[in-house]
C-alpha cells in the first residue's frame, strides 16, 4: 500500500474569526480518511506563532494561553524547497537539555482560517510563492471574494443582482467621518435617502461587525465600529422582510460547478450576526466541545431545502452561485449567501465565503447527490494536489529567454 499523504490543516490565526476557525479546522482533521491521509493539526495563535501537536486536537484545550502550550512544538513553515522536494515546517521544542530543532515533512496545506491573513489570499500567496501544494481557492479567488465591494462589482457586470452600495474609507488619524458628506455620497449611490441601512467591514466574514442604522448619527456610530476591523466598509440598503439563503459550490468530476442542498438560517434576531450564528445554541465553549465534528457553523438551526422556495427562486440561487465560482475561479468547498424580501420574493446574491464555517458540509450531506464529510474532504484535498501541479511552469532565466548573468555550467 502506498504511503499515506501528510494533510497540515492551518486554523486559529490573526483574524476576529480566529475561535470559529479553531472548530472548523478540527472538524476537517476529524473529517480526513484516515485510510488515505495523516492529518496534522498547525495552529497559528493571535500573535502569529505557529504550532503543532497532538494536544491542539482537544477542543477543551481552546483558548491556549500561559502554560497551555506546554507539549506543543513552535513551528516555521520552511518557504525553501527541500532537497527531497516535499515541503516542511521546521520545528522546536523546549525540554530539560535545551531547545530541540527538527524537521516535519508534509504533502498539502488545507487553509482553514476565516477572514484575515488566511481566507483572503495572503496565505494562498505565500504557498504560491513557496510552491507549496494547497487546498481550496487560489490566490486570485481568494482575495477577490474577500472584498464585498469588488466582488459585487463583478457579479453585477456579469448580470447576477446584488443590491446598490456604498463604499466608506476609514478617515485618516485625527479626522472624522463628515456626516454632510456622507448624506450627499448616499444620495448619489442611492438615488434617495434610504433608511434603514446595513454597515459591514469590507474585507471580513459573513457576520462579523454587522451592523445596522436607522439614521445619520447611528450610520456614523456603525462605521467607527467596522473601522476598527477594516480600512473600509460596504453601506447597502436595509432587506425588509429579510430571509437569507445559502448554498454551497464546489467544482465536480467533469468540471462542472455542482450545488448542494439549499439552507435557510433561523433567527429570532433581526440580523444572522455572528452571536446569532455561532453563540446562540450556547455550544462554543460549553460542554460538547469534545463530542465531535458538530459545532460550528454546522451547529446553526436552519431550514434545508425550505419549501417556500419558488422553482424561479430556486434556479436564481443555483445559477447565481455557480456562474459567481466560475467568474472567480473559485475552488474548493465555497458557500455563497443571498437576500431575500420574504414578502416580494425579490433575490440578490450578498457575498462568497471561499472558506465558510465547518466547510459548509451539512449542505453537501443533503443535497441532491449527498457526500459525506469524509468524501468532502477527500474531494477538496485531491483538488488542491491537481491544482496545485498545475500551477507552475519553468521559472528559470534561460527557459524564459530573461538571462542576463553568465552562469557557470
Amino acid at each position: 500500500m502506498p504511503d499515506k499523504k501528510v494533510i497540515a490543516v492551518v486554523f486559529g490565526g490573526r483574524s476576529v474569526e480566529h475561535d470559529v476557525s479553531i472548530l472548523s479546522g478540527l472538524q476537517f482533521l476529524e473529517a480526513l480518511d484516515p485510510i488515505k491521509y495523516d492529518g496534522i493539526p498547525v495552529y497559528i495563535d493571535p500573535l502569529g506563532q505557529w504550532w503543532t501537536g497532538d494536544a491542539l486536537l482537544k477542543r477543551s484545550h481552546y483558548p491556549l494561553t500561559g502554560g497551555a502550550h506546554k507539549g506543543l512544538k513552535q513551528i516555521m513553515l520552511d518557504l525553501a524547497t527541500p532537497a527531497n522536494g516535499r515541503p516542511r515546517f521546521i520545528a522546536s521544542q523546549k525540554g530539560l537539555l535545551g531547545e530541540k530543532t527538527s524537521s516535519i515533512s508534509f504533502d498539502l496545506i488545507v487553509p482553514a482560517i476565516h477572514g484575515s491573513n488566511g481566507e483572503d489570499g495572503t496565505l494562498q500567496g505565500m504557498l504560491d510563492f513557496a510552491a507549496i501544494p494547497y487546498a481550496g481557492c487560489r490566490t486570485l479567488g481568494a482575495a477577490a471574494t474577500m472584498s464585498k465591494p469588488f466582488a459585487k462589482t463583478n457579479a453585477r457586470a456579469a448580470g447576477i443582482h446584488v443590491l446598490p452600495d456604498l463604499v466608506v474609507k476609514r478617515p485618516a488619524k485625527g479626522s472624522f467621518v463628515d456626516p454632510d458628506t456622507l448624506q450627499a455620497d448616499m444620495k448619489a449611490a442611492f438615488g434617495k435617502e434610504v433608511w434603514p441601512l446595513i454597515i459591514k467591514p469590507c474585507n471580513l466574514g459573513s457576520s462579523v461587525g454587522v451592523g445596522k442604522a436607522n439614521d445619520i448619527d447611528s450610520l456614523v456610530a456603525c462605521l467607527m465600529t467596522a473601522f476598527r476591523m477594516d480600512s473600509e466598509a460596504i453601506i447597502e440598503p436595509f432587506v425588509e422582510n429579510l430571509t437569507e439563503y445559502n448554498i454551497a459550490c464546489r467544482r465536480g468530476e467533469q468540471g462542472m460547478v455542482e450545488t448542494s442542498a439549499i439552507e435557510r438560517p433561523l433567527s429570532k434576531a433581526e440580523l444572522l450576526d455572528f452571536k446569532n450564528k455561532y453563540l446562540a445554541g450556547g455550544t462554543v465553549g460549553g460542554p460538547k466541545l469534545d463530542s465531535g465534528p458538530s459545532e460550528g457553523m454546522a451547529s446553526l438551526n436552519r431550514e434545508l431545502n425550505p419549501a417556500e422556495l419558488t422553482a424561479e427562486q430556486e434556479a436564481f440561487i443555483r445559477n447565481s452561485a455557480a456562474d459567481v465560482f466560475d467568474l472567480l475561479d473559485l475552488a474548493g468547498s465555497v458557500r455563497v449567501d443571498f437576500l431575500c424580501n420574504s414578502k416580494t420574493g425579490e433575490l440578490w446574491l450578498n457575498e462568497v465565503n471561499t472558506v465558510p464555517g465547518s466547510f459548509a458540509y451539512f449542505l453537501w450531506e443533503a443535497a441532491a447527490k449527498p457526500i459525506n464529510f469524509l468524501q468532502l474532504t477527500t474531494a477538496v484535498v485531491e483538488e488542491g494536489f491537481a491544482l496545485s501541479a498545475n500551477r507552475l511552469g519553468a521559472t528559470d532565466t534561460g527557459t524564459g529567454g530573461a538571462s542576463i548573468f553568465t552562469r557557470a555550467d
